[in-house]
């Protein structure tokens, strides 16, 4: 029901002519975002930060879980569609199959620069989710599930750049948990994160 009613906001706003921008929350609803976005612009590709593959077929029985919602987005989109960056998180499974389906950039945003030139050249329109466990829980501890060894502010700011100056019909950022962080630095962090988005996105 959650991603339906999603499904239907995001219609509403993309064929108003705007550009909606979601903040979550559990990155299974991502895909409910997604369906909307396709449905409006059927040559969508997917640009995905995160610390985790999220390629699951299922995770605790759900196939419609924040573990396996990239691999729900697959389903929509096949293969040669799909980029990830900063994924230092998956079963070995989700990796090799990873190789066969997705553009996966494990760490950091190597590449990031060439994929992007690619979609410009094109004007592809392009979903861009962002979840914020990619940042080191270091400076980022309040989400669900933090691993160690992610990218800096500033290396996400400019990876963030790089991605708003192509044609980004639609995005979202995920998984902030403020009752996990007392200290607010999350939630500030996140903060930060939408306002330079918002600005960025307002200028291109």
């Amino acid at each position: 029901q959650t991603l339906a009613l999603i499904r239907e906001q995001t219609a509403t706003i993309l064929k108003g002519g705007k550009r909606p921008l979601m903040l979550g929350g559990e990155h299974s609803l991502t895909l409910g975002a997604v369906q909307a976005a396709l449905e409006q612009h059927p040559q969508l590709h997917l640009i995905h930060f995160d610390a985790h593959t999220d390629l699951r077929e299922e995770y605790l029985g759900v196939r419609f879980s924040h573990a396996s919602v990239i691999r729900r987005c697959w389903d929509l989109m096949g293969d040669g569609r799909i980029a990830q960056f900063g994924i230092r998180s998956g079963e070995r499974e989700e990796v090799l199959w990873a190789k066969q389906h997705t553009k996966l950039q494990p760490f950091d945003f190597a590449g990031l620069e060439d994929v992007m030139a690619a979609l410009k050249k094109g004007d592809k329109p392009i979903y861009f989710t962002l979840d914020l466990d990619v940042l080191d829980p270091g400076c980022f501890p309040g989400t669900g599930t933090p691993e160690a060894g992610g990218v800096s502010f500033q290396e996400l700011m400019k990876a963030i750049r790089l991605v708003i100056e192509g044609n980004v019909v639609a995005c979202d950022v995920m998984e902030l948990a403020p009752g996990l962080d007392v200290s607010g630095i999350s939630t500030a962090t996140a903060c930060k994160v939408v306002r330079e988005m918002l600005l960025l996105w307002g200028a291109s």
